[in-house]
C-alpha cells in the first residue's frame, strides 16, 4: 500500500446544499488519503470551454483497479446513515470502459470484508452499472443480513450515458426507510429507476464504523465526489451540468499508419508507449495517442518479449497496462503482390506503405485459468515452418508493392500489450511474408544481412530469415541477449538517481571508522586468522592448566545435566535473575539473593535445595537420583568448571589445499559451478607460477597472487549472481506462487535480488531497497518481499525473516507470546512489523495462545507469557 496525498475538503453542513464531505483532487495537501493499486493523480479533468464552471487547470483521478480509502471517523460520524437520515451522493465521472451487468464503485461505505466488520455491511454506495453499451446509476445498501439475498437493496436508473463520452454529472438521493424518495440525475436530467434484489423497504441499514472507499473496479477518471447530509432538488442539481457544444457520440479515431520519427536507417524500431485507454479497441476522437516510453533498435520484425520497464529506483515495476507496441522498419520489398503473416497474442494490425494488411482481434474473454480444455499444438502454416505459440493469433493478409514503391517499403506493426486481468507479454511476435516459390516464409528484415554467421565470425550477407527453428532460435537467442544489455542500461541508469545518496551515506560511514580506527592485529596476521589464532591459544592455555580427568568428567557428565535441563530458563535468559552456563554465574545469587551454588557446601546451594524439593527443573519427572548424587558430588567437590580438553592435534590448522582444490573450491564458492576443462588448463598451467604481461613489461604472479587475481575475476563475474542465488532465496524465504496462493507464497523478488547482485549493490542499500518493498510485487520487485498469502498478519512473517536474516535475533516465538528462552517479545516483532508497514499494525485474534492453555497449567508455572492481547494496536 502507498499513501498519496489529495485535497479532502470537510465541512459542517450549514444548508442541505453543502456538502458534508467534496473531494476535488487537486493539488497536495496536509491530509492524507490512502489509496491502494492503480491510481494516477493530476489527470485533466472537466475543463473549459466543454465545461466553462471548471479551472482551465482542473484536475481529476485516474482510477484502473485501484481505490482511494477514507476512514470513518468512529460512532455516528458524519458518513454514518440511518433511518430518517438523507443523503445525496453527486459525482463527475468519465469510465474507460465498462462490461455489460458490470457494476464499479464511484463511491461507498462498507463491504470492505474486514474481519473487524460484519460482511455485506453496505451502509451505502453509489455506483454506475454497464446496460447495453451504456453505463446507468446504481444506487446500493444492506439491511441485515439474510440468508438469502433480500438484504441488499439495489437501485438502478433508467438513463445513463454511452462510455467513451468524456465528463458526466451523475448524482443520486435518497432518505433511508422511504424508497419513494429516491431521485437520480444524469447530466442534470431526473430519472427514473427501479428496485431489485430485496426491492423497497423501510428497514435501517447496516452501520459501523467500516471505511468508505472511492473508485473500487472502476475503470476511468473521476472528479468532485461529494456527500450531502440532505436531498438536492431537480434546480441544485441540473445547475450542476454546464456543457457547451454538442453532446460527445464514440467514434472511432480514422486509421492511419503512424508516422514514427527517426527509424534508423536499414534497422527495425522497437517502440513502447504505456497507458493506452483500453486493450480491446483503437483509440476513439478526441483521445490522445501516449508518448513513448523506450525504444529499442533490432534487425528484423522479431520479438520475442517487451523490454522490462523499471520504477525511479531501478527495480522491475509493472508496465502502466495497455502498451501500445509499435515496429518499424524501411524493408527491401519486391514489387508485385504477396502474402504476409503476422503473429501476436492481442489487438493489431500490420501496415504496409500506409495500408492495413492484417489484424489480429482483442482479447475479450476471460483469461486462461489452468482449467480449460487443453489447446492442441498449432499446425505450422507450411510443411517445415515454426508454430506460432500458446494463445498466439496467426493471421494472413495480401498487399500489393507497385513498381514505383519497389526499393523500400515502410512497415509497421502495432500491437496492444496486457490490460486489465492480462499479462503485459507478447509471446513470440513476428511478420513474414511467402516466398516467391510458396514453399517457405521469411521474416522480414531490415536490411540486407541475416544473423548467421560465416567462419570468420563475420556477418554474412543474405536476404532472407526463414520462419523456420533452426533459423530462428540462434537468432532469439541474440536477441535476449541484446534485450538484456538493453534493460540493464535502463535499470543502472534509473539506479543512478539514488547514487548521490548512498554516496553520502557511505562517506558518513568512512569518515566513522577513520574516526574510530579498529585495533590492528601483530605480526601482520589477517584480523580472521589473528581472531582464530587468538582463540586456539587461549583454549589451549586454559586446558593446559586443568585436570585431564576432572574436566573429562565435567564435560561429559555434569555440564549434559545442567545443559538440558537449566540452561532452557537460566542460560541464554535469566530467569528470576539467575544464570547457570559459567561457574561465576552459577556463584552468584538471583532474585532470591541465595546463592545457587556454594562449594563444597549443599545446605547452603539453593541449585541443589531447589533439585532435591523437586521445585527445579519445573518439569513432571524432574531430576533422576543418579542425576541428583551426581550434582551433589560435583558441588562437595568444590563445583569445579574446568575448560574442554584441548590438544595442539585437536585444532592444528588444516594445510593450505593445493591449486586443484583451491580452483574447485573458488568456483563453486563464487560463481557456483566448477571451472571448464578450459578454464581449469588457463589457471593451473604447467607450472606453479604464469607469466603476466603487465604495462611495464612481464612479470612472474606467485601462488598466493595468482589466487588472490582468480578471486577478483570471479566476483566480477556475473555468475556471481547465479551462484549466490539459492544462498538469498532460502535467508529470505522466497516462495513465488506458481498457479494458486498457498500458505506463506510470496511474490517472485528473486529478481531484485538477482538484479542486485548483477549490479554489485551495496549490501546495506540492497537491504533497504528490499524491505521499502517498491516496483512491482507480480514483476519481480522488491514489492514482492511484502506477501504472505494465507497469513494473519503478512508483515509480521517479514519482520521474522528480517531479524532473523540481518540482526541476528529470533523472533519466530514472539508472534504468538513472548520467548520462553529468549529476550524477544510480541511487541519487539510487531514493531518492526509496524515499521515494515509504515503505520500501525494489530495482532491477530488468530495469532495468540488460547487461554485455556493457561488454565491447564496446574504442575507448573508457564514458560510463556502473552503481554499483548489479541487487537491491539501497535504503532510503527
Amino acid at each position: 500500500m502507498i499513501t498519496t496525498l489529495f485535497s479532502l475538503s470537510l465541512a459542517l453542513a450549514a444548508a442541505d446544499n453543502a456538502p458534508v464531505a467534496r473531494w476535488d483532487f487537486g493539488t497536495e495537501e496536509t491530509v492524507p488519503l490512502a489509496t491502494t493499486g492503480s491510481v494516477k493523480r493530476d489527470q485533466a479533468g472537466p475543463r473549459p470551454p466543454e465545461f466553462p464552471d471548471f479551472a482551465a487547470d482542473n484536475t481529476a483521478v485516474g482510477v484502473d483497479g485501484g481505490y482511494f480509502v477514507v476512514p470513518d471517523t468512529g460512532r455516528d460520524s458524519e458518513f454514518d446513515f440511518s433511518n430518517g437520515d438523507t443523503i445525496t451522493i453527486e459525482a463527475w465521472v468519465n469510465p474507460s470502459t465498462i462490461r455489460e451487468g458490470e457494476p464499479r464503485y464511484i463511491i461507498g461505505k462498507g463491504r470492505t470484508e474486514s474481519p473487524k466488520f460484519a460482511r455485506d455491511n453496505q451502509n451505502w454506495a453509489l455506483r454506475v452499472v454497464g446496460a447495453k453499451n451504456e453505463a446507468k446509476l446504481s444506487f446500493l445498501f444492506a439491511t441485515k443480513l439474510s440468508s438469502s439475498e433480500a438484504h441488499w437493496h439495489r437501485w438502478d436508473s433508467q438513463l445513463g450515458f454511452p462510455v467513451g463520452t468524456g465528463w458526466h454529472h451523475i448524482a443520486i438521493a435518497y432518505r433511508f426507510g422511504d424508497p419513494k424518495s429516491i431521485r437520480g440525475w444524469v447530466n442534470g436530467d431526473p430519472t427514473q429507476g427501479s428496485w431489485s434484489y430485496g426491492g423497497e423497504t423501510t428497514e435501517p441499514p447496516v452501520v459501523d464504523d467500516d471505511e468508505i472507499r472511492i473508485g473500487n473496479g472502476f475503470e476511468g477518471l473521476l472528479d468532485a465526489i461529494a456527500i450531502h447530509r440532505g436531498l438536492l432538488d431537480d434546480k441544485v442539481v441540473a445547475s450542476r451540468f454546464h456543457r457547451v457544444g454538442k453532446p460527445r457520440v464514440v467514434k472511432p479515431q480514422p486509421e492511419v499508419m503512424p508516422n514514427l520519427a527517426d527509424v534508423p536507417d536499414g534497422r527495425v524500431l522497437v517502440q513502447l508507449s504505456a497507458g493506452l485507454p483500453a486493450h480491446d479497441r483503437w483509440l476513439n476522437e478526441g483521445e490522445p495517442w501516449p508518448t513513448e516510453s523506450a525504444r529499442w533498435v533490432g534487425d528484423s520484425f522479431l520479438l520475442p518479449r517487451i523490454p522490462l520497464h523499471f520504477d525511479a529506483w531501478g527495480i522491475r515495476d509493472a508496465w502502466n497496462a495497455p502498451v501500445l507496441l509499435r515496429v518499424a522498419g524501411d524493408v527491401e520489398l519486391p514489387p508485385g503482390t504477396h502474402r504476409f503473416l503476422m503473429r501476436g497474442r492481442a489487438l493489431g494490425r500490420l501496415w504496409i506503405n500506409g495500408k492495413v494488411v492484417a489484424r489480429t482481434q482483442p482479447i475479450t474473454g476471460r483469461p486462461p485459468d489452468g482449467e480449460e480444455r487443453i489447446i492442441p499444438i498449432a499446425e505450422p502454416p507450411l510443411a517445415g515452418a515454426r508454430v506460432h505459440g500458446y494463445r498466439q493469433q496467426e493471421v494472413f493478409g495480401e498487399a500489393t508493392i507497385e513498381p514505383r514503391d519497389s526499393g523500400k517499403s515502410r512497415v509497421v506493426l502495432e500491437l496492444v500489450v496486457g490490460g486489465k486481468g492480462h499479462r503485459t507479454e507478447t509471446g513470440e511476435v513476428c511478420v513474414a511474408m511467402l516466398a516467391a516459390d510458396g514453399k517457405s516464409y521469411n521474416v522480414l528484415v531490415g536490411q540486407a544481412y541475416c544473423l548467421s554467421k560465416n567462419a570468420e565470425n563475420r556477418l554474412e550477407p543474405c536476404s532472407t530469415l526463414p520462419l523456420t527453428d533452426a533459423a530462428i532460435e540462434p537468432v532469439l537467442l541474440d536477441m535476449e541477449e541484446s534485450l538484456t544489455e538493453f534493460d540493464d542500461r535502463r535499470r543502472r541508469r534509473a539506479a543512478a538517481s539514488q547514487d548521490a545518496f548512498w554516496q553520502q551515506r557511505h562517506e558518513l560511514a568512512r569518515a566513522w571508522v577513520k574516526d574510530n580506527p579498529a585495533p590492528q592485529p601483530p605480526d601482520g596476521l589477517h584480523p580472521i586468522d589473528d581472531f582464530i589464532a587468538s582463540k586456539i591459544d587461549r583454549a589451549i592455555a586454559a586446558s593446559a592448566g586443568a585436570d585431564a580427568r576432572q574436566a573429562e568428567h565435567f564435560h561429559g557428565t555434569i555440564l549434559p545435566i545442567l545443559r538440558e535441563n537449566c540452561f532452557r530458563c537460566h542460560g541464554e535468559k535469566d530467569k528470576g535473575g539467575l544464570k547457570l552456563d559459567s561457574r561465576e554465574a552459577a556463584l552468584k545469587a538471583g532474585d532470591s539473593e541465595i546463592p545457587a551454588v556454594v562449594p563444597g557446601d549443599l545446605e547452603a546451594s539453593e541449585l541443589i535445595v531447589r533439585i532435591r524439593a523437586g521445585d527445579m527443573p519445573p518439569t513432571e519427572d524432574g531430576l533422576s537420583k543418579q542425576q541428583i548424587e551426581l550434582l551433589e558430588q560435583w558441588v562437595k567437590d568444590g563445583a569445579p568448571w574446568p575448560a574442554p580438553p584441548v590438544t595442539e592435534s585437536d585444532v592444528m590448522l588444516s594445510p593450505v589445499v593445493g591449486d586443484e582444490a583451491f580452483l574447485r573450491r573458488v568456483y563453486l564458492d563464487t560463481v557456483g559451478v566448477p571451472p571448464t576443462a578450459d578454464e581449469a588448463r588457463a589457471f593451473l598451467g604447467e607450472s606453479p607460477f604464469v607469466p603476466r604481461k603487465e604495462p611495464d613489461g612481464t612479470t612472474q604472479l606467485s601462488r598466493s597472487e595468482r589466487r588472490q587475481r582468480l578471486i577478483e575475476e570471479l566476483l566480477d563475474d556475473d555468475r556471481f549472481a547465479d551462484g549466490w542465488m539459492n544462498f538469498w532465496l532460502d535467508l529470505l524465504a522466497e516462495n513465488p506462487t506458481l498457479l494458486n496462493q498457498s500458505m506463506g507464497s510470496t511474490g517472485p523478488f528473486r529478481w531484485f535480488l538477482y538484479d542486485s547482485l548483477r549490479d554489485n549493490k551495496p549490501l546495506d542499500r540492497m537491504v533497504t531497497e528490499l524491505i521499502m518493498m517498491r516496483g512491482g510485487a507480480a514483476e519481480g520487485g522488491s514489492a514482492g518481499f511484502g506477501l504472505a498469502a494465507e497469513n494473519d498478519s503478512p508483515l509480521a512473517a517479514k519482520a521474522h525473516i528480517v531479524a532473523s536474516a540481518f540482526l541476528g535475533i529470533e523472533l519466530q516465538c514472539a508472534r504468538c507470546h513472548d520467548s520462553p528462552y529468549h529476550s524477544t517479545t510480541q511487541k519487539d516483532l510487531y514493531s518492526l512489523a509496524a515499521m515494515l508497514s509504515r503505520k500501525s499494525v494489530t495482532v491477530p485474534k488468530t495469532s495468540r495462545v488460547p487461554a485455556a492453555f493457561f488454565e491447564n497449567q496446574q504442575v507448573r508455572k508457564s514458560l510463556i507469557q502473552v503481554t499483548l492481547a489479541a487487537d491491539q494496536s501497535v504503532p510503527s
